[in-house]
C-alpha cells in the first residue's frame, strides 16, 4: 500500500465518522461529542470502512452476491449497538442502532455519488 492509497484510507475514514457522528446526532438530538465517544466513531468507521468490503468480497468470491453486503449491514447494526448507542441517551437502543447505521450507509452512499458525479473522484470506493 502506498502513499496515496494511505491517504485515501485515511480520509475515507476521516468522512465516515463525521458521518456517523451527524447519524448518531441525528437520532438523539444530541450534538456535543466526549473524548470518548469521538474514538468510538473512529473505531466504527474504521471497521465500516475496512471489515465490511472484506465480507463483501468474500461473499463474491462465493458467488454469493449481495449476500456480503448484507452480512455487513447487519454487522454494522450491532457494532453500532455495542459501541455507539452506549454513549447515547436514548430509549430503545436497537432501534436507535438500526436507524444510525441506515442514516450512515445512506449519507455514505449520496457522499460516495456527489463525489464521483462532481469531482470524478471515487473517496469511498470500498463501499
Amino acid at each position: 500500500m502506498g502513499i496515496p492509497e494511505l491517504l485515501m484510507l485515511v480520509v475515507a475514514v476521516a468522512l465516515v465518522t463525521l458521518i456517523f457522528y451527524v447519524s448518531g446526532a441525528l437520532v438523539s438530538s444530541e450534538w456535543s461529542a466526549t473524548g470518548s465517544y469521538v474514538l468510538r466513531l473512529v473505531l466504527v468507521a474504521v471497521i465500516a470502512v475496512v471489515v465490511i468490503p472484506v465480507f463483501r468480497d468474500a461473499a463474491n468470491e462465493f458467488d454469493l452476491g449481495d449476500l456480503g453486503l448484507l452480512f455487513g449491514f447487519v454487522l454494522l447494526i450491532f457494532i453500532v449497538r455495542f459501541v455507539i448507542v452506549e454513549e447515547l441517551t436514548i430509549s430503545d437502543d436497537w432501534l436507535a442502532s438500526i436507524v444510525i447505521s441506515l442514516l450512515g450507509v445512506v449519507l455514505i452512499y449520496i457522499v460516495d455519488e456527489v463525489g464521483r458525479r462532481l469531482l470524478d473522484v471515487e473517496l469511498l470506493a470500498l463501499f
